[in-house]
């Protein structure tokens, strides 16, 4: 009976350490994945700090890209235009 309560405590023990490994990997993975979305926003506000620096940057920027936009959605327009 005794062999088989400290077989028993092995088990849960041995169970106990997997759960904290499988944790510790789920956590370090979470972790790197806020990481790459971090690093990502920096970027981007990184790229876009300078568009928007002035009320002239600001406006200008707004004008770009409705620009942008307008030739995208008519591209196809342009072209047969074009042609």
């Amino acid at each position: 009976l005794e062999l088989q309560q400290q077989q028993q405590q092995q088990t849960v023990q041995l169970e106990n350490t997997d759960a904290r490994v499988l944790l510790g990997k789920c956590i370090n993975i979470m972790l790197a994945i806020v990481t790459v979305i971090l690093v990502c926003v920096s970027t981007a506000a990184k790229f876009t700090a300078p568009l928007l620096r002035s009320r002239l940057h600001l406006a200008l920027t707004c004008v770009g890209v409705s620009l942008l936009a307008l030739l995208w959605k008519n591209w196809e327009h342009m072209q047969c235009a074009l042609e």
